[in-house]
């Protein structure tokens, strides 16, 4: 069949959107419908479909006994502590329902969703050492509240990070070691107030430094060192600097950081964060060749509205978010990846091949439909099935999801060929992942068909202590008080390990809650979406991140190499 770029109507948003030739190969290649949601409409979707960083405590409906888990007491899903999900105590299959030809298929899965037990968190919790509150989190030593984290030691409130020690509040961290309030730092060392930094130590209030070593408020350096404001100075000019700052207070942080941002403000940046690539569009993107319209993540190959895939080794997938790692012929999907293919529609799948409309289903292949079932094969419905039945079955479902689609409470139809709606996601919006890229009100979510969760009273308490101003005149007691966040209003605790850092490096005591320091830090990040501007010194048409009317300088990458090196 030959195809030709179309404009469509987004069935969400009612906007335009078009789908490319090069995007009808794929969907012909997967054998794929093309979508009827735009890119954005998409990705708000799956983010749905990831709830990992709000906890609860219940009961496991299967010992009784209390535990912590991301789903809310009052939830309908039943929840199993992780040892026994994992374990041989309980079978999937058993289930296991029949087809009604009758009904939306997808309505059939929500069923089965609220009958099959779903595990308490997503860890795997074997490799977990005194690390109880963390989630999305794999061999973690004295962590607390980190997420999204391969490996951790001595650290807590980090988000996305692979091999972080002895750090806290962090966001998008990849080996490294005390640091802290950064975002997006590689291989450093000692980094605080930091933002794109990469083989770095002892950097402060900086951004885009590489190689860089004894720097505070610098931005846009190569293999530097003793630099304020990029300004240089010897070695004794630079510490003498230094020891006359002061950072105990969140007064000074508020005041350096307004000169830093001053300063930044008469520094380029560059059009587009990335190195080492080849025909790519997007953001925060490196080591990759034929990536488009993508965001934060290494070592794609023929990707198109991807994003988050930590640890790269993604290929020839479109409409992926989280979690990568060898994988590919990916299509919408959510939190799946490492060492899967061909996964399509689905959330919270590792290992998996041939897999469509699935939850929480590792190691698994030949399903359709299935619910929280590890080490499955020729399943639907989590229904066992012969090799030959399973296939002409699923074909027959497909044409069955387009006669007879499931319908949300909006009105919007899903066919075969739609991602899961959020409104059978187990997390409510403001539970989920995509609250975090795409905050909203109560009343928009609720009119676009999200559910919301109503905020608990109980959490919502007076501060039990007065915090002093300077972190020298903060007392152990502080331990057994109750904060409450200036932000959001939620309560919150500072733990030992914070306390002790914060007076190692002379730093105040945060005023908002792990939470709300997080989602902070992430608005600090350019956003997903990319406009056309001029490059401010050369005129040359750019695509990037920065939106035209921000008022940072931004330039091409040829006049940026050439300013910069």
């Amino acid at each position: 069949m030959e195809y030709k770029s179309e404009n469509r109507i987004c069935q969400n948003c009612k906007q335009s959107f078009t789908i490319e030739l090069d995007d009808f190969g794929f969907y012909e290649k997967i054998k794929v419908p093309p979508p009827t949601f735009c890119p954005e409409c998409r990705i708000k979707r799956r983010l749905s479909w990831q709830g990992y960083r709000i906890f609860y405590k219940r009961k496991c409906d299967f010992t009784g006994e209390m535990i912590i888990t991301t789903y809310h007491p009052d939830s309908p899903y039943k929840v199993y502590r992780q040892d026994i999900w994992w374990s041989d105590q309980w079978d999937p299959k058993s289930y296991g329902k029949e087809i009604d030809w009758s009904r939306p298929f997808l309505e059939q899965f929500k069923e089965l969703m609220l009958e099959v037990p779903h595990a308490s968190l997503a860890t795997v919790y074997s490799t977990m050492v005194r690390s109880d509150y963390c989630n999305a989190a794999s061999a973690c030593k004295d962590c607390y509240l980190c997420f999204k984290i391969t490996g951790g030691e001595n650290s807590a409130y980090l988000n996305t990070v692979v091999d972080g020690k002895n750090s806290i509040d962090c966001s998008f961290l990849n080996h490294c070691e005390l640091s802290y309030g950064s975002i997006n730092i590689n291989k450093c060392y000692k980094t605080f107030f930091s933002q794109d930094c990469t083989e770095c130590h002892n950097i402060w209030f900086s951004r885009d430094l590489v190689g860089c070593s004894d720097c505070v408020g610098c931005i846009n350096l190569r293999m530097k060192q003793y630099c304020i404001f990029n300004k240089q100075y010897t070695k004794e000019e630079y510490h003498r600097k230094f020891l006359g700052l002061d950072f105990g207070t969140l007064e000074d942080i508020k005041k350096f950081q307004k000169q830093t941002e001053e300063f930044m403000e008469t520094q380029p940046r560059k059009q587009f964060h990335g190195v080492k690539n080849v025909n790519v569009s997007g953001e925060y993107i490196s080591n990759s060749k034929n990536v488009h319209d993508s965001y934060l993540f290494s070592n794609g190959e023929d990707l198109r509205y991807c994003q988050f895939l930590k640890s790269g080794g993604a290929a020839s997938s479109y409409d992926w978010s989280f979690f990568g790692d060898k994988s590919e012929l990916m299509y919408e999907c959510c939190w799946c990846g490492l060492d899967s293919s061909n996964v399509k529609f689905s959330a919270w799948n590792y290992y998996n091949q041939n897999v469509e409309y699935c939850f929480g289903c590792h190691h698994s292949r030949n399903l359709f439909g299935c619910v929280n079932m590890p080490k499955g094969e020729y399943c639907i419905l989590n229904k066992q099935y012969s090799k030959e039945e399973y296939h002409i079955t699923v074909e027959k479902i497909k044409k069955q999801m387009k006669e007879i689609p499931y319908i949300d409470k909006v009105g919007r139809k899903y066919f075969y060929g739609e991602m899961l709606p959020a409104e059978l996601a187990p997390w409510y919006y403001n539970e989920a992942t995509v609250y975090e890229w795409f905050p909203t009100t109560k009343e928009k979510a609720v009119k676009e068909g999200c559910n919301w969760r109503n905020p608990d009273p109980k959490e919502y308490q007076k501060s039990t202590v007065q915090v002093p101003g300077h972190i020298k005149d903060v007392e152990d007691k502080i331990l057994e008080a109750i904060l409450k966040c200036i932000d959001c209003g939620k309560n919150y605790r500072i733990i030992r390990m914070e306390l002790e850092f914060l007076r190692r490096f002379n730093l105040p005591i945060p005023l908002s809650c792990p939470l709300c320091r997080d989602r902070s830090r992430i608005k600090l990040l350019n956003p997903m979406t990319i406009f056309n501007r001029k490059c401010a010194k050369c005129g040359v048409e750019i695509k990037t991140s920065y939106a035209p009317e921000r008022l940072e300088i931004v330039y091409c990458e040829k006049c940026y190499q050439q300013e910069v090196y």
